[in-house]
Formats: C-alpha cells, sequence, structure tokens
C-alpha cells in the first residue's frame, strides 16, 4: 500500500513505497531468506551477517518496523498480555483493564499482544519471552495457586498479576481487595434492614479451578454475614445472561425471605431481569450492590449501588509496573491492593416490610 505524504516546498502530493525485503536483501547483499531469518529470528544467523542486514535496514531507513528495532535493541519492546477467554467469557470489565494496559503501553512506546486462547497454558506463555516474542507479560484472571505464575518465577522472565495468587511474596501485582468488598457490600445492606442476602459470586468452574477472587468472596462472605445478623445465601452464577436469569429465579422461588443481592462480576444483568419477571421492583422491593467499574454501574436503570471496580486504572497500572521492571530491573517489587469504597446510587433501599409472593411471569 502506498504511503502519501505531502510535500511541503511544493505543496504537491508525492507517491513513495514503502521498503521492500528484497530491497534489503540488494543492500545487504545476501539472501532474501537471509532478511527473513533476521527479522523474524527463526533461525540462526551469523553476526556478520546479521550487521549487514541491520545496516542496511538502517541506510533504506525501514522503519517504523518493530521487529528490526527489537534485533537491533535485544528487546522486542511488546508486552504479553495474557486473557482466558475460551472457558470463562470475555467480559466488559475485562476489556476495559486491557484498554487501561493499552494506553500505557502505548505511552511507554511498547506494543501490547493480547492473546486469550492459549492464556492458562504456562508452556505458551513462557515460550513467547523466551524466543523474543515479549519482553515481560501481564496476567489476569489469576488462581491462588496459578502454575504459570510459577513457571514465570522459575524462568526469571519479568510479569505483573492483575489479581493475586495465596503467596505473593517477590510478585508486583495490582488488585482490588474483594474480602473488604464483601464486607463493605454486608454492612451497607445491614444497615438498611436486610437479614437474608445473597451472594452471586463468580461461575462454578473458576470456582473448581481456585479463582483467587471467587474463594477470597466466597470464604469473608460467609464468615462475616452471621457478624452482621445476616443469613447469607452464597450461590456459584454464571455471568451468561440467560443462567444468571435462571439461577436467580430459582433463589427468588425458593427463598422468599431473601431481599439483597451482592454480584462479584456481570451477574447482575441476570438479576435484575430475574427481579423483572418477578414483577419486583428495585430497590423498593430487593436490593443489589455490584462490584464493578463506575462507568457500567451508571448505565444501568436504576444506576447501581457498588464497590467501584477501578478497572481503566488498574490495567493501566500493571502495565506501568511491567515497564518498570523492564527499565530498571533491580527496582522492588510493587503490590497495590485497591481499598473497597461503596458509591450509593439507586439500586439500593431499606428492606421491605412484607414482600408479596413472587409469581414469575410466562
Amino acid at each position: 500500500m502506498a504511503i502519501r505524504q505531502r510535500d511541503g516546498t511544493t505543496g504537491q502530493v508525492t507517491h513513495s513505497k514503502p521498503v521492500t525485503m528484497v530491497q534489503i536483501a540488494e543492500r545487504a547483499g545476501v539472501a532474501l531468506s537471509t532478511v527473513s531469518y533476521v527479522l523474524s529470528g527463526k533461525r540462526p544467523v551469523s553476526q556478520e551477517m546479521r550487521e549487514r542486514v541491520l545496516t542496511a535496514i538502517e541506510e533504506l531507513d525501514y522503519s517504523p518496523h518493530r521487529p528490526a528495532r527489537a534485533l537491533a535493541s535485544g528487546a522486542s519492546h511488546t508486552i504479553a498480555l495474557f486473557l482466558p477467554w475460551s472457558q470463562w467469557q470475555l467480559l466488559p470489565l475485562q476489556q476495559t483493564f486491557v484498554a487501561g494496559a493499552a494506553e500505557a503501553t502505548s505511552a511507554g512506546d511498547y506494543a501490547l499482544f493480547l492473546s486469550t486462547a492459549a492464556a492458562t497454558d504456562p508452556e505458551t506463555i513462557t515460550q513467547r519471552v523466551a524466543r523474543g516474542r515479549a519482553d515481560g507479560v501481564i496476567l489476569m484472571e489469576t488462581l491462588l495457586d496459578d502454575p504459570r505464575v510459577e513457571r514465570l518465577q522459575a524462568e526469571g522472565y519479568p510479569f505483573v498479576l492483575i489479581g493475586r495468587t495465596g503467596d505473593t511474596t517477590g510478585i508486583s501485582y495490582v488488585d482490588l481487595d474483594f474480602p473488604e468488598a464483601v464486607e463493605t457490600s454486608l454492612a451497607h445492606l445491614a444497615r438498611l434492614g436486610h437479614t437474608c442476602v445473597a451472594l452471586f459470586n463468580f461461575a462454578p468452574d473458576q470456582l473448581k479451578a481456585g479463582y483467587t477472587s471467587a474463594l477470597l468472596a466466597r470464604d469473608i462472605f460467609e464468615q462475616r454475614a452471621p457478624d452482621f445478623g445476616i443469613r447469607g445465601i452464597h450461590i456459584a452464577c454464571s455471568t451468561e445472561p440467560s443462567e444468571a436469569f435462571e439461577t436467580a429465579a430459582q433463589l427468588l422461588r425458593s427463598e422468599p425471605a431473601c431481599t439483597a443481592a451482592i454480584t462479584t462480576s456481570w451477574q447482575f444483568p441476570g438479576v435484575l431481569s430475574a427481579l423483572r419477571a418477578a414483577d419486583l421492583r428495585v430497590p423498593d422491593d430487593f436490593s443489589i450492590v455490584s462490584v464493578l467499574a463506575a462507568q457500567f454501574a451508571e448505565m444501568f436503570a436504576p444506576s447501581l449501588t457498588g464497590v467501584e471496580w477501578p478497572a481503566f486504572e488498574a490495567g493501566r497500572m500493571a502495565a506501568e509496573m511491567l515497564i518498570e521492571q523492564l527499565t530498571a530491573p533491580d527496582a522492588p517489587p510493587r503490590q497495590h491492593l485497591i481499598g473497597a469504597e461503596l458509591v450509593v446510587r439507586e439500586s439500593t433501599g431499606p428492606a421491605p416490610r412484607n414482600r408479596a409472593a413472587i409469581r414469575l411471569t410466562t
């Protein structure tokens, strides 16, 4: 594709074609395959040949071309972000983490590589760094005992977590304090007089896998609910809308005394739908507290009372932490645990004194 550029002296539009690998090979006096191997790193090339190719690249102004620059500097200037998606849905909140990381990498002159398909495979993750395709790694959806973290530590590769593991010694991470978020939500609902509250926690497969946030939320909910005079109902719930709807509808049928819910993720659309189907009004008949970013909480009617999860800022911070590791390898680990900030909006209110029998519409 031709690059159009304007000549400032003549005011005329001129056309120039990008430099090709054939031209680089001719200038360097090497075979085309040699240029390809130098750029891709797929096969070893002698130091003399490598220098000739890199010199030709510089003379022909083959720029911007990140692989060539990477070979010249010894770094790829790429950060790899691994976000499991094949098992778990890619949600708007997760996309916001990625957007924040992208802003920071761009500002630091790094490319951001996003991988979802093999984001749980330690071998794939470490090989990306070992082969020079990434300088460091950001991991999301972390597990209490995460083999990806163990492998990266064993290999000595730079990495940062969005989330936490059971042992965070020497690990840089940014995470929301989920225990504090759940406890703050319980305290708010208790002050409003709710005595039976459901926690719509992360999906069953995430709990089974050992997803740290899910385990922390479950444990603190079960420990602290009785302290607030609340009968707690813990529910592992998918974020898929129809499944969340069915789960919430079953709760409303089986637990008519339940007057409030806390959602740890994107279960709330299904919960809201189930409440509408049951002809229950929020917050007059039922209250909801969610853990999510402010921009999403305010998109719904009623707007959602929630513990703020500043996803964009967390993604940006994780990328900045990793760039700091890459530029200052001796810098100590940075650990940032975001405190629970409850913002009261329209979805919570006093517990209803009497609630009519629930009848789901067909």
